[in-house]
């Protein structure tokens, strides 16, 4: 904050006009008497107006409070910087202005019995301290954007869903090994998979295969551990009917998305 002196004996009003003194980095207008005007008639209180300005561009601040010390007089400033302060009885005063990105300052103001001062406060611009932001980043693949990965994922759909820094943490060897621990699959054969299911089938089995959909076209390819786990960008699993649109099926399905197209079979 600064605080600097602001010297009283400027120049009275002349033929009708201010005449504006620069004193110690505050700008003020000789101090129009109000005899016989408002303040008189209520009881000679005086006032203090005037504008908040960038020391720089000499711009009007807004939302800036200028305020008298150990006073309850204060007001904010309008969007070309003008305030008023009424109501005040004759004397000394410290003002101060305090803005948002601006540095703090007060002067001292002497204010006659009945008059009405204006000044103008420059403030300098003081670079914002702000304590350390925690920023949450989410990074998504484009690729599963554009497929609807995660706005099926978010829809409530009973499915699992693994975008590649999933799939990365799991470190897996083989597809496989991504299948494996979801519940309701069983990987059997080598790399082939059956879904396990609450109806009962004509054959009496536990379960029947999933339908496999790469790259949004639907595949008979059925041996999962052809394919990479490093070539992977996404893959959705669905145990049993439920699964959204097009990829529905009794059995079940699962949904692979390659991070470069692969040739289908």
């Amino acid at each position: 904050m600064a605080r600097l002196p602001l010297q009283t004996g400027l120049p009275l009003q002349a033929n009708g006009l201010f005449t504006m003194a620069a004193v110690a980095g505050i700008c003020m207008l000789a101090p129009l008497s109000l005899a016989g005007g408002l303040y008189a008639q209520a009881g000679s209180s005086a006032g203090v107006q005037g504008r908040v300005v960038d020391a720089e561009s000499g711009d009007g601040v807004q939302d800036a409070e200028v305020y008298l010390e150990g006073t309850r007089h204060r007001a904010a400033t309008d969007g070309r910087g003008r305030f008023r302060l009424e109501g005040l009885s004759g004397g000394t005063y410290v003002i101060g202005v305090t803005r948002l990105g601006y540095e703090t300052r007060a002067d001292t103001l002497f204010v006659g019995e009945g008059e009405l001062v204006e000044v103008v406060l420059p403030m300098g611009r003081t670079p914002l301290e702000i304590e350390g932001l925690e920023v949450e980043v989410t990074r998504r693949s484009y690729l599963l954007e554009m497929r609807g990965f995660y706005d099926r994922s978010l829809q409530g759909f009973r499915g699992t869903f693994l975008d590649r820094a999933a799939i990365e943490d799991r470190d897996p060897l083989f597809v496989t090994d991504l299948l494996r621990n979801i519940p309701g699959v069983e990987v059997v054969a080598g790399s082939r998979l059956i879904m396990s299911q609450s109806v009962n089938f004509y054959d009496g089995g536990r379960g029947c295969e999933p339908s496999l959909w790469l790259d949004g076209i639907r595949s008979g390819w059925r041996n999962y551990d052809d394919i990479r786990p490093d070539h992977l960008e996404g893959l959705e699993v669905y145990t049993g009917s439920g699964a959204p649109g097009k990829y529905n099926d009794l059995c079940g399905t699962v949904v692979i998305w390659t991070r470069l197209p692969m040739r289908r079979r």
